[in-house]
């Protein structure tokens, strides 16, 4: 057979090695001398051998044939070319397929690359139902990980999934928020108690008109003095006074408030509320920085007050 293929003759060298039942290389000389992967599917029917499938697979993965290479890795039983199977995969959007795949590759080996792999996968093709129940088993994969590729890939239902199965209640938190689920997106931020959380959740509430759960959140915010600015800056710029108002004046009942905070009130009574600024004054002149106060009277021409400070 070997001297046949020196001499290029192949269909020869194919009939001698069917003849003597060496199919591995009866296969070979299908794919790598005849190019025929129809015949080479034809043969590893025939003779069913899962080291047959296995060259016809890898054939048929280089020719981009990937539902039929995938058909064929799973005949064969053989999950060692996972990294190709997926780059191709991913290369091809062919996700059904790939899932089919990666559940036989699991059972034969668990690495946690093929685990995670697989997650992704499920994210990908929206079988929610069985990423929830994989995630909920034991399993290898790197589940921040993908829970990050999901929301990248803005498959936000998918990473809430991933995200709550680590408690990474940050992330979970900003994925509420796309999701619109700002009740759920304040509960993970409490959980997670970061100032950056409660900031991007606040904002994100702000700008759907969700001001009850905002204040939730900028209570939290405003009792850091150097992030009260942001705060302030980013209501009136969208010009939300009342709402601004109604959370400073909610902050000022907190142990943890401080003189930022009875500062910018008064100048926004200022401004807004000129009316209510007397009795704020009288209350807690103490508390205010009066030189900043002084000023934002002036611009707005309330002289009594002015006289008062």
């Amino acid at each position: 057979a070997n001297i046949a293929i020196g001499n290029q003759l192949y269909e020869e060298a194919f009939a001698i090695f069917k003849k003597f039942d060496v199919n591995t290389s009866a296969i070979q000389v299908l794919i790598e001398h005849i190019s025929n992967l129809d015949r080479a599917y034809e043969f590893a029917e025939r003779c069913n051998e899962s080291a047959v499938w296995s060259q016809l697979a890898r054939a048929q993965l280089q020719q981009n044939l990937v539902k039929e290479a995938i058909d064929s890795f799973i005949k064969a039983d053989d999950p060692t070319a996972y990294i190709d199977v997926v780059a191709t995969a991913h290369r091809t959007d062919h996700w059904e397929d790939l899932v089919r795949y990666l559940i036989m590759a699991r059972k034969k080996a668990r690495e946690s690359y093929v685990e995670s792999e697989l997650a992704y996968a499920y994210a990908k093709t929206n079988r929610l139902a069985d990423l929830e129940e994989f995630i909920a088993a034991p399993n290898h994969a790197d589940i921040q990980k993908i829970g990050d590729r999901c929301f990248d890939d803005g498959m936000f239902d998918a990473a809430k999934l991933l995200y709550n199965n680590v408690s990474n209640f940050a992330r979970l938190a900003i994925t509420l928020v796309h999701l619109k689920e700002f009740q759920g997106a304040v509960e993970s931020a409490r959980k997670a108690n970061s100032t950056r959380t409660w900031k991007e959740v606040c904002f994100a509430c702000v700008d759907n008109e969700q001001f009850r759960l905002a204040q939730n959140c900028g209570l939290h915010i405003v009792v850091h003095a150097d992030e009260l600015e942001d705060l302030i800056n980013y209501y009136q710029d969208r010009g939300y006074f009342d709402e601004l108002i109604n959370l400073l004046e909610a902050a000022l009942g907190l142990e943890r408030a401080h003189m930022g905070m009875f500062t910018e009130v008064a100048i926004l009574y200022s401004k807004y509320k000129p009316e209510k600024m007397r009795e704020h004054l009288e209350l807690f002149w103490s508390r205010v920085n009066i030189p900043k106060v002084l000023r934002a009277a002036e611009q707005a021409h309330l002289w009594a007050e002015l006289v008062f400070l």
